[in-house]
């Protein structure tokens, strides 16, 4: 006789960190919380406030409270003081110290609630618990991104800076949905330093640096309006933050 043997799903923790972002999430928020809803996945939603405004936090907890109505495991975080998106997202995942996945995904949509559950379910499915996945943005084929020749120009140039400075080979650091094993996230957390624009770059290359196995997925993504980045002034405050990441892999390799 056949014994019918319960099967542990593995645990996951998905972030969305905001900062008076809170219309472009209500738009996203509900597709997401009716796609995790009919997902199965075993999966915390965390929406992660950055320090907003009084009235954007009173907007975020109205629209949890909207979101939990369609999916019950839906938890408002109030960061009190801004830490940029990459320390929003980290104070959240370090509450949940035991997760098997860890998981952000934006607020505004670029990447589908669909696509984000696809990303979400080749890491339930992975035979290799370590292994971590990373959104890729296309340039060219079915899925490619329709952008500005010079957003696209800014695009490949941080990648240029990205390979230079600190050598990532990975095509895209800075698409917003990742999900990260939390065996490798447990080890490189203590080495994690940056917040802002290029936490993804720290990250990934600690990673890198661990050894820790990363995919990357071609993803569907669409431009979304009302981007906080502003391309050039931003991207030499993120050259910055390369030339910070490079120093400490030096220091941490001697």
């Amino acid at each position: 006789m056949l014994q019918h043997m319960s099967v542990t799903l593995p645990k996951f923790l998905l972030v969305t960190p905001v900062w008076n972002d809170s219309v472009r999430l209500e738009h996203f928020g509900v597709e997401l919380a009716k796609a995790l809803a009919i997902s199965g996945l075993n999966l915390t939603w965390v929406i992660a406030d950055d320090g907003s405004d009084t009235e954007e936090v009173e907007h975020l907890q109205r629209l949890k409270e909207k979101f939990s109505q369609i999916y019950s495991d839906v938890v408002l975080h109030l960061h009190p003081e801004r830490s940029f998106k990459g320390g929003a997202i980290y104070q959240s995942w370090q509450q949940y110290p035991d997760v098997d996945f860890y998981a952000f995904v934006d607020a505004d949509g670029a990447i589908s609630a669909n696509e984000l559950i696809r990303m979400l379910n080749c890491a339930a499915n992975s035979e290799n618990i370590d292994m971590s996945f990373i959104a890729v943005r296309q340039f060219s084929g079915p899925l490619a991104v329709n952008r500005s020749l010079l957003r696209k120009a800014t695009f490949h140039l941080f990648r240029i800076l990205v390979r230079g400075i600190v050598g990532l080979k990975w095509m895209d650091t800075q698409c917003g949905a990742k999900v990260i094993s939390g065996n490798s996230y447990r080890a490189v957390r203590e080495h994690l330093v940056e917040g802002g624009f290029v936490f993804d770059v720290e990250l990934l290359a600690t990673l890198q640096q661990g050894a820790w196995p990363i995919t990357e997925l071609p993803i569907m993504w669409q431009e979304i309006s009302g981007s906080k980045l502003y391309l050039w002034r931003d991207l030499l405050t993120m050259t910055g933050g390369l030339m910070r990441i490079r120093r400490r892999l030096n220091a941490s390799a001697l």
